[in-house]
């Protein structure tokens, strides 16, 4: 019998991390052309590891979006000294950069976004119009990936169905006119967790990764 294990979501401490986190503090550090650190974007995240923060910089550097400025030597905590770069913010489009590590633009999760894109702009859909309705020329989204899609946003609360599907009528829905959040996609997320069996509870902290559309 396997076992179903319903999470709860309470409030607690904000989670300041992840490339949309990350981007949002560069954008705001590099107005009017300042200089920033790696130093001072972590100082403003809740990552405990800085690996993260690094290799998303290395991205943006790679890519365009930031350059290296300056270098200054500065003290370290052992009575040395180490050299720190200085960047500067070259473009700050209001989305965030998905990029591969080689500074290539990333098409993971493009697919949620331009599902999500068309379903703010149709009045009425199943997963069929969905799919085509998302179909780029970068990204080929199919009728199958459409219909997850628009289940979990429906058991989510943001579709209302106007047609359940039956036989060879296909589901039709549309967004709730409250439930229109904003541009960004909501993510579907996978869930990583160690269950203990023999107490019944999740052990540590649940971890959730992205689905890619």
């Amino acid at each position: 019998m396997s076992i179903q294990l319903q999470l709860r979501v309470t409030t607690g401490q904000p989670i300041y991390r992840g490339h949309d986190h990350y981007w949002s503090v560069i954008r705001d550090l590099g107005k009017a052309q300042a200089l920033f650190t790696l130093a001072q974007i972590g100082e403003r995240t809740n990552d405990p590891v800085n690996d993260c923060v690094i290799d998303y910089v290395r991205r943006l550097t790679k890519a365009g979006f930031l350059e290296v400025a300056d270098r200054q030597r500065v003290p370290t905590n052992v009575g040395t000294t180490t050299v720190q770069q200085l960047y500067r913010l070259l473009k700050r489009p209001a989305a965030t950069p998905r990029l591969n590590r080689d500074g290539t633009i990333a098409k993971q999760g493009l697919g949620q976004e331009q599902l999500w894109t068309a379903i703010r702009a149709l009045s009425g859909f199943d997963s069929r119009e969905l799919a085509i309705a998302a179909t780029t020329d970068d990204v080929a989204i199919a009728v199958e990936t459409a219909k997850a899609y628009a289940r979990h946003l429906e058991s989510a609360g943001y579709l209302q169905v106007l047609r359940p599907g039956s036989g060879t009528k296909s589901r039709i829905w549309r967004l709730k006119r409250s439930m229109d959040t904003g541009p960004k996609a909501p993510k579907i997320l996978r869930s990583k967790m160690v269950y203990d069996t023999n107490r019944g509870e999740i052990m540590g902290a649940p971890v959730a990764e992205e689905c890619a559309a």
